[in-house]
């Protein structure tokens, strides 16, 4: 029988409906706090910023869970990891691109998935700024984005996501430089919201370079349940190095990163 308890949740709800209302539910408190004047803080280094919708974004996810699903696990980017019971973790970026979000680009987005082991159980990206998502539904892909049939090989279009970290982002620029010979690479500052573009087939294929499993979980289950293919590698420095895409995209870059031992297993 389906219940609603006091946060307004309908606690019946099945995992992927449940991924995609507490995303929605954390997008618009993001936007909420946009409207208001907000503290921002730096973790890492100077990009790497934390601020109030970070964590109100964040709290409101947790409190979502806990209500719903009491022993799942959680990994969440600002709380860390919370055990659980239940064999189901949640993976949770309340806030992927805070740098956008501070400076008013509409490049963020709220990123949740749910794993048992290596099965994806649900997969969500919302972007706050415009109301553009897309989750795996009975699943397969539903959301406001229309996909493409995919451009021409001559026009491939590839994200390049760079890490924090000083040795990984050199390792990260050789992977950039090269892959921007053969092919046009973007780059907006959100895993998640590249990832978006990839499963809806705007964007071929997504280079992550040691970055955290919140950045990327759902962006991979979203591409996975449209048909695409993600590969993990590992660079001589053992740095993790993982693509997303279109598979035949997929294979041209693994080849490329291996050929020139960006990547070597």
């Amino acid at each position: 029988m389906d219940t609603e308890s006091d946060t307004g949740l309908d606690t019946g709800l099945d995992i992927e409906r449940l991924a995609l209302v507490v995303a929605r539910r954390a997008a618009a408190e993001i936007e909420d706090t946009a409207r208001e004047t907000y503290r921002v803080t730096r973790k890492s280094t100077e990009q790497d910023l934390l601020t109030e919708a970070d964590l109100r974004s964040e709290s409101v996810i947790m409190d979502l869970l806990r209500t719903a699903r009491p022993d799942d696990a959680v990994l969440a980017e600002e709380s860390g990891y919370q055990a659980g019971r239940s064999g189901v973790t949640w993976i949770v970026d309340p806030l992927d691109g805070t740098a956008n979000f501070v400076r008013a680009s509409p490049h963020y987005a709220v990123s949740v998935a749910a794993v048992s082991g290596e099965r994806w159980l649900a997969s969500v990206i919302v972007r706050p700024a415009d109301g553009q998502w897309m989750a795996t539904l009975d699943g397969s892909l539903d959301g406001s984005f229309t996909r493409s049939p995919g451009p021409a090989e001559r026009h491939v279009r590839v994200a390049v996501a760079l890490p924090y970290g000083a040795e990984e982002l050199k390792e990260a620029h050789g992977i950039l430089r090269l892959v921007g010979r053969r092919y046009q690479v973007v780059r907006t500052g959100s895993a998640a919201c590249d990832l978006l573009r990839v499963a809806a087939r705007t964007l071929d294929a997504h280079i992550a370079v040691a970055l955290p499993w919140w950045d990327t979980a759902a962006g991979h289950g979203l591409v996975r349940a449209g048909g695409g293919t993600v590969t993990r590698g590992r660079s001589l420095r053992r740095t993790r190095i993982d693509i997303a895409g279109e598979p035949a995209v997929v294979r041209a870059l693994l080849g490329l990163l291996t050929e020139h031992r960006h990547v070597v297993g």
